[in-house]
């Protein structure tokens, strides 16, 4: 009996020895920087951050503030994920040969936005472009839109009357006129993964003029060589389950 329980003891004393070191040798993750008026860059011994974000928005009093903290959280997030993804504080020196940064290469992220302002909404639309020094460089996007009237943002499903099926609309519509959009890259199967009727698929979404914008990324619906894809959806082929205000 008294065996057993030193054997247990020792068992424990290995799994919170183990616990201890794996704690102690795993990178920490990345904390997210205070970003400053005006953009924000980095430039370290092998990365190169650019950063460029809304400061102010159309919105009045707390919807302001709180549209400006929202987008700038999200600038922040993810200068925090590509350092933590980069690992940069615990290369080793075969990584940093493998990474060729000992020839003066370095990873690099940029993050530019620009604006589209309608009387009843406002979208800010971010390009996210990051080179890891692998095959080649991608871009993503990421939307926010916000309603002028109550200040808060809009998901996709909040410009659509309840009950209705946008997404199957919105999937059937981007099957429809995606592969003439992609032209020669066209691939049936990867437009049909890519606009499966998920919200995910229909997230980076804004409004221009009379058109509700669809942005995919590279990737989403062709080849990387077919680069990013958007699709412009006239409002009156959504007019019976867009809600009045965003017909």
């Amino acid at each position: 009996m008294q065996k057993n329980t030193l054997v247990g003891a020792a068992v424990i004393l290995v799994i919170l020895a183990g616990t201890v070191l794996y704690a102690a040798m795993r990178p920490m993750p990345a904390k997210a920087p205070t970003l400053p008026e005006g953009g924000y860059t980095e430039h370290a011994q092998y990365y190169d951050i650019a950063a460029n974000y809304a400061t102010s928005t159309p919105l009045s009093g707390n919807a302001n503030t709180a549209a400006i903290a929202l987008m700038q959280s999200f600038v922040a997030d993810t200068i925090a994920q590509f350092k933590a993804d980069g690992k940069f504080g615990s290369l080793t020196s075969e990584d940093i040969t493998m990474m060729g940064f000992d020839k003066g290469r370095k990873e690099t992220l940029n993050i530019v936005y620009l604006i589209s302002s309608l009387p009843r909404t406002v979208s800010y639309i971010f390009t996210i472009y990051e080179d890891t020094l692998g095959a080649h460089g991608n871009t993503s996007f990421h939307t926010f839109t916000f309603d002028t009237a109550s200040g808060v943002p809009l998901s996709l499903a909040d410009l659509f009357l309840p009950g209705t099926d946008y997404l199957g609309k919105l999937s059937a519509l981007a099957r429809e006129r995606l592969p003439g959009v992609i032209g020669q890259y066209g691939d049936a199967a990867m437009i049909a993964s890519g606009t499966a009727p998920e919200d995910k698929n229909f997230e980076n979404f804004f409004f221009d003029g009379n058109n509700l914008i669809i942005l995919f990324s590279p990737y989403q619906v062709a080849a990387y060589a077919a680069g990013p894809q958007t699709l412009r959806i006239p409002l009156s082929e959504l007019s019976t389950i867009l809600k009045p205000a965003y017909r």
